[in-house]
């Protein structure tokens, strides 16, 4: 069986139309939606036969897709974000691949110069603080498959709550020799609904903290991690970007 996984922060207005493709395109498969916010998703997801966890407490992105990998049951888990960012064949294509994580390898259109910049800047840092990942071409495509059992074996290590628990997984996979496979898919950025442009400099700045806090978390360092006064820095920051 296949659970799908939808990570949803108040996406009461795209959740309807996700669940209802998901259920025309993979019928049969476990529909997950985790929700951490404050809007009436949950409320419309119900009208679908999904399963629904509403977490008091803001999990951030990472933090749901997590939650989801526990409360899955099928063999294979296929994490989609809530505006569904490929095409039916794509998405097949990704899920029938023989591999333990498979990526989206995106052929963007329609983003922003900005944006555009901004994501190739990221893809550089991320290969330069994880050599490891040379051969990984994107990092961020809004949808992944995973083999179930293997993305739990993995959970201890998956730190990040945020935007980069993509480069979690990736390099958690890679360190335990799991196969890592790339397939290439056409993705349309959507600009008008975009969470990360609207808070772009605030985003840019928690990504780059959660790249630090990663790459010291893999390195001799990682002890740094759990003393008080990283914690207590990394609360004032986080605090300050709210």
């Amino acid at each position: 069986m296949l659970s799908i996984v939808i990570p949803a922060y108040n996406e009461e207005k795209r959740i309807g139309n996700a669940i209802n493709t998901l259920e025309k395109w993979l019928p049969s498969s476990e529909i997950i939606v985790i929700f951490d916010g404050k809007d009436k998703t949950p409320e419309v997801a119900r009208l679908f036969q999904a399963k629904i966890y509403e977490s008091k407490e803001r999990l951030g992105k990472g933090g749901a897709i997590k939650e989801g990998i526990r409360r899955s049951t099928g063999e294979r888990i296929f994490v989609i974000d809530a505006d569904i960012p490929l095409s039916k064949d794509d998405a097949l294509r990704m899920i029938s691949t023989d591999a333990d994580l498979v990526i989206p390898k995106r052929k963007i259109i329609g983003m922003p110069w900005k944006r555009r910049f901004l994501h190739g800047s990221f893809i550089f840092l991320v290969k330069l603080f994880f050599p490891s990942l040379a051969n990984i071409s994107d990092f961020q495509g809004g949808a992944k498959v995973l083999n179930g059992n293997k993305a739990k074996n993995v959970l201890d290590e998956i730190i990040i709550n945020d935007l980069l628990i993509d480069i979690n997984l990736i390099y958690a996979f890679k360190r335990r020799k799991y196969k890592v496979r790339e397939i290439e898919v056409g993705y349309v950025h959507d600009e008008s609904n975009s969470k990360i442009s609207r808070s772009l400099i605030k985003v840019i700045i928690l990504m780059f903290l959660s790249l630090i806090k990663l790459r010291v978390y893999y390195s001799p360092l990682r002890g740094i991690l759990q003393s008080k006064t990283f914690l207590k820095v990394q609360d004032l920051i986080l605090r300050r970007l709210r």
